[in-house]
């Protein structure tokens, strides 16, 4: 399969990540630490497969690689948000992956959600009733799945996870969703905590990815 197929769909499939910016061969940690005054921290864990890397190489590729390899590529990020900025970043390659730490502070939820989602499209925050509901696309679903695509990100996604908790002022409920807003009861490999002052969701990068109806996360404090 050619290589920049591949990426261009991956990228056309909605995976977020930028918290996230998801793309195939990665695997994510992410803790959102909210205070009550709007202010918080971020620490993203995540790993990049060279295989992932070498790809954005070839073919002119590199305009579908959207994900911050370098401390550099995180600066600009952030410089590019008001109320965001890094507080450390640390990186290391054991010749299959390279792994990077990084821990931003943010002022206002406002430069939160431009950070996990600059296109506002796939992250929102609401307050209704005296609560708070942020709102997250996981994973917009393939309409039209290419066997041929999934069965390549199937092979190359094994080994990879997505893990996001949101630490909240107070107590916090995770739920997920369907792309068309029906409760998603089950997503295949998917762990969740889905209440207290700390709620999680893990899941299978191939899993979530390759889940056709698309998955929303809502939490809601």
């Amino acid at each position: 399969m050619n290589t920049q197929h591949l990426l261009k769909n991956v990228k056309k499939s909605g995976i977020l990540i930028s918290i996230l910016i998801l793309s195939s061969c990665i695997g994510v940690h992410a803790n959102i630490s909210l205070n009550a005054n709007g202010s918080g921290t971020i620490t993203l864990e995540y790993r990049i497969s060279r295989l992932l890397e070498s790809l954005g190489k070839l073919d002119g590729n590199e305009r579908w690689l959207t994900v911050p390899v370098g401390k550099a590529d995180f600066e600009r990020t952030v410089n590019r948000i008001a109320g965001m900025s890094m507080v450390s970043f640390s990186s290391k390659d054991d010749g299959k992956d390279i792994h990077n730490q990084v821990k931003l502070a943010f002022s206002n939820t406002d430069a939160l959600l431009r950070f996990l989602d600059a296109t506002g499209q796939r992250a929102s925050l609401v307050q209704e009733n005296g609560k708070y509901r942020l709102s997250l696309t996981m994973s917009a679903g393939l309409e039209q799945a290419d066997p041929d695509l999934m069965a390549l990100f199937t092979t190359i996604s094994q080994g990879y996870t997505v893990n996001l908790s949101l630490s909240v002022p107070g107590e916090g409920t995770l739920a997920l969703y369907k792309r068309n807003g029906t409760p998603l009861e089950r997503l295949p490999g998917a762990q969740l905590i889905p209440q207290g002052k700390t709620v999680s969701f893990t899941a299978p990068l191939g899993d979530l990815y390759t889940f056709t109806e698309g998955v929303v996360m809502e939490i809601v404090w």
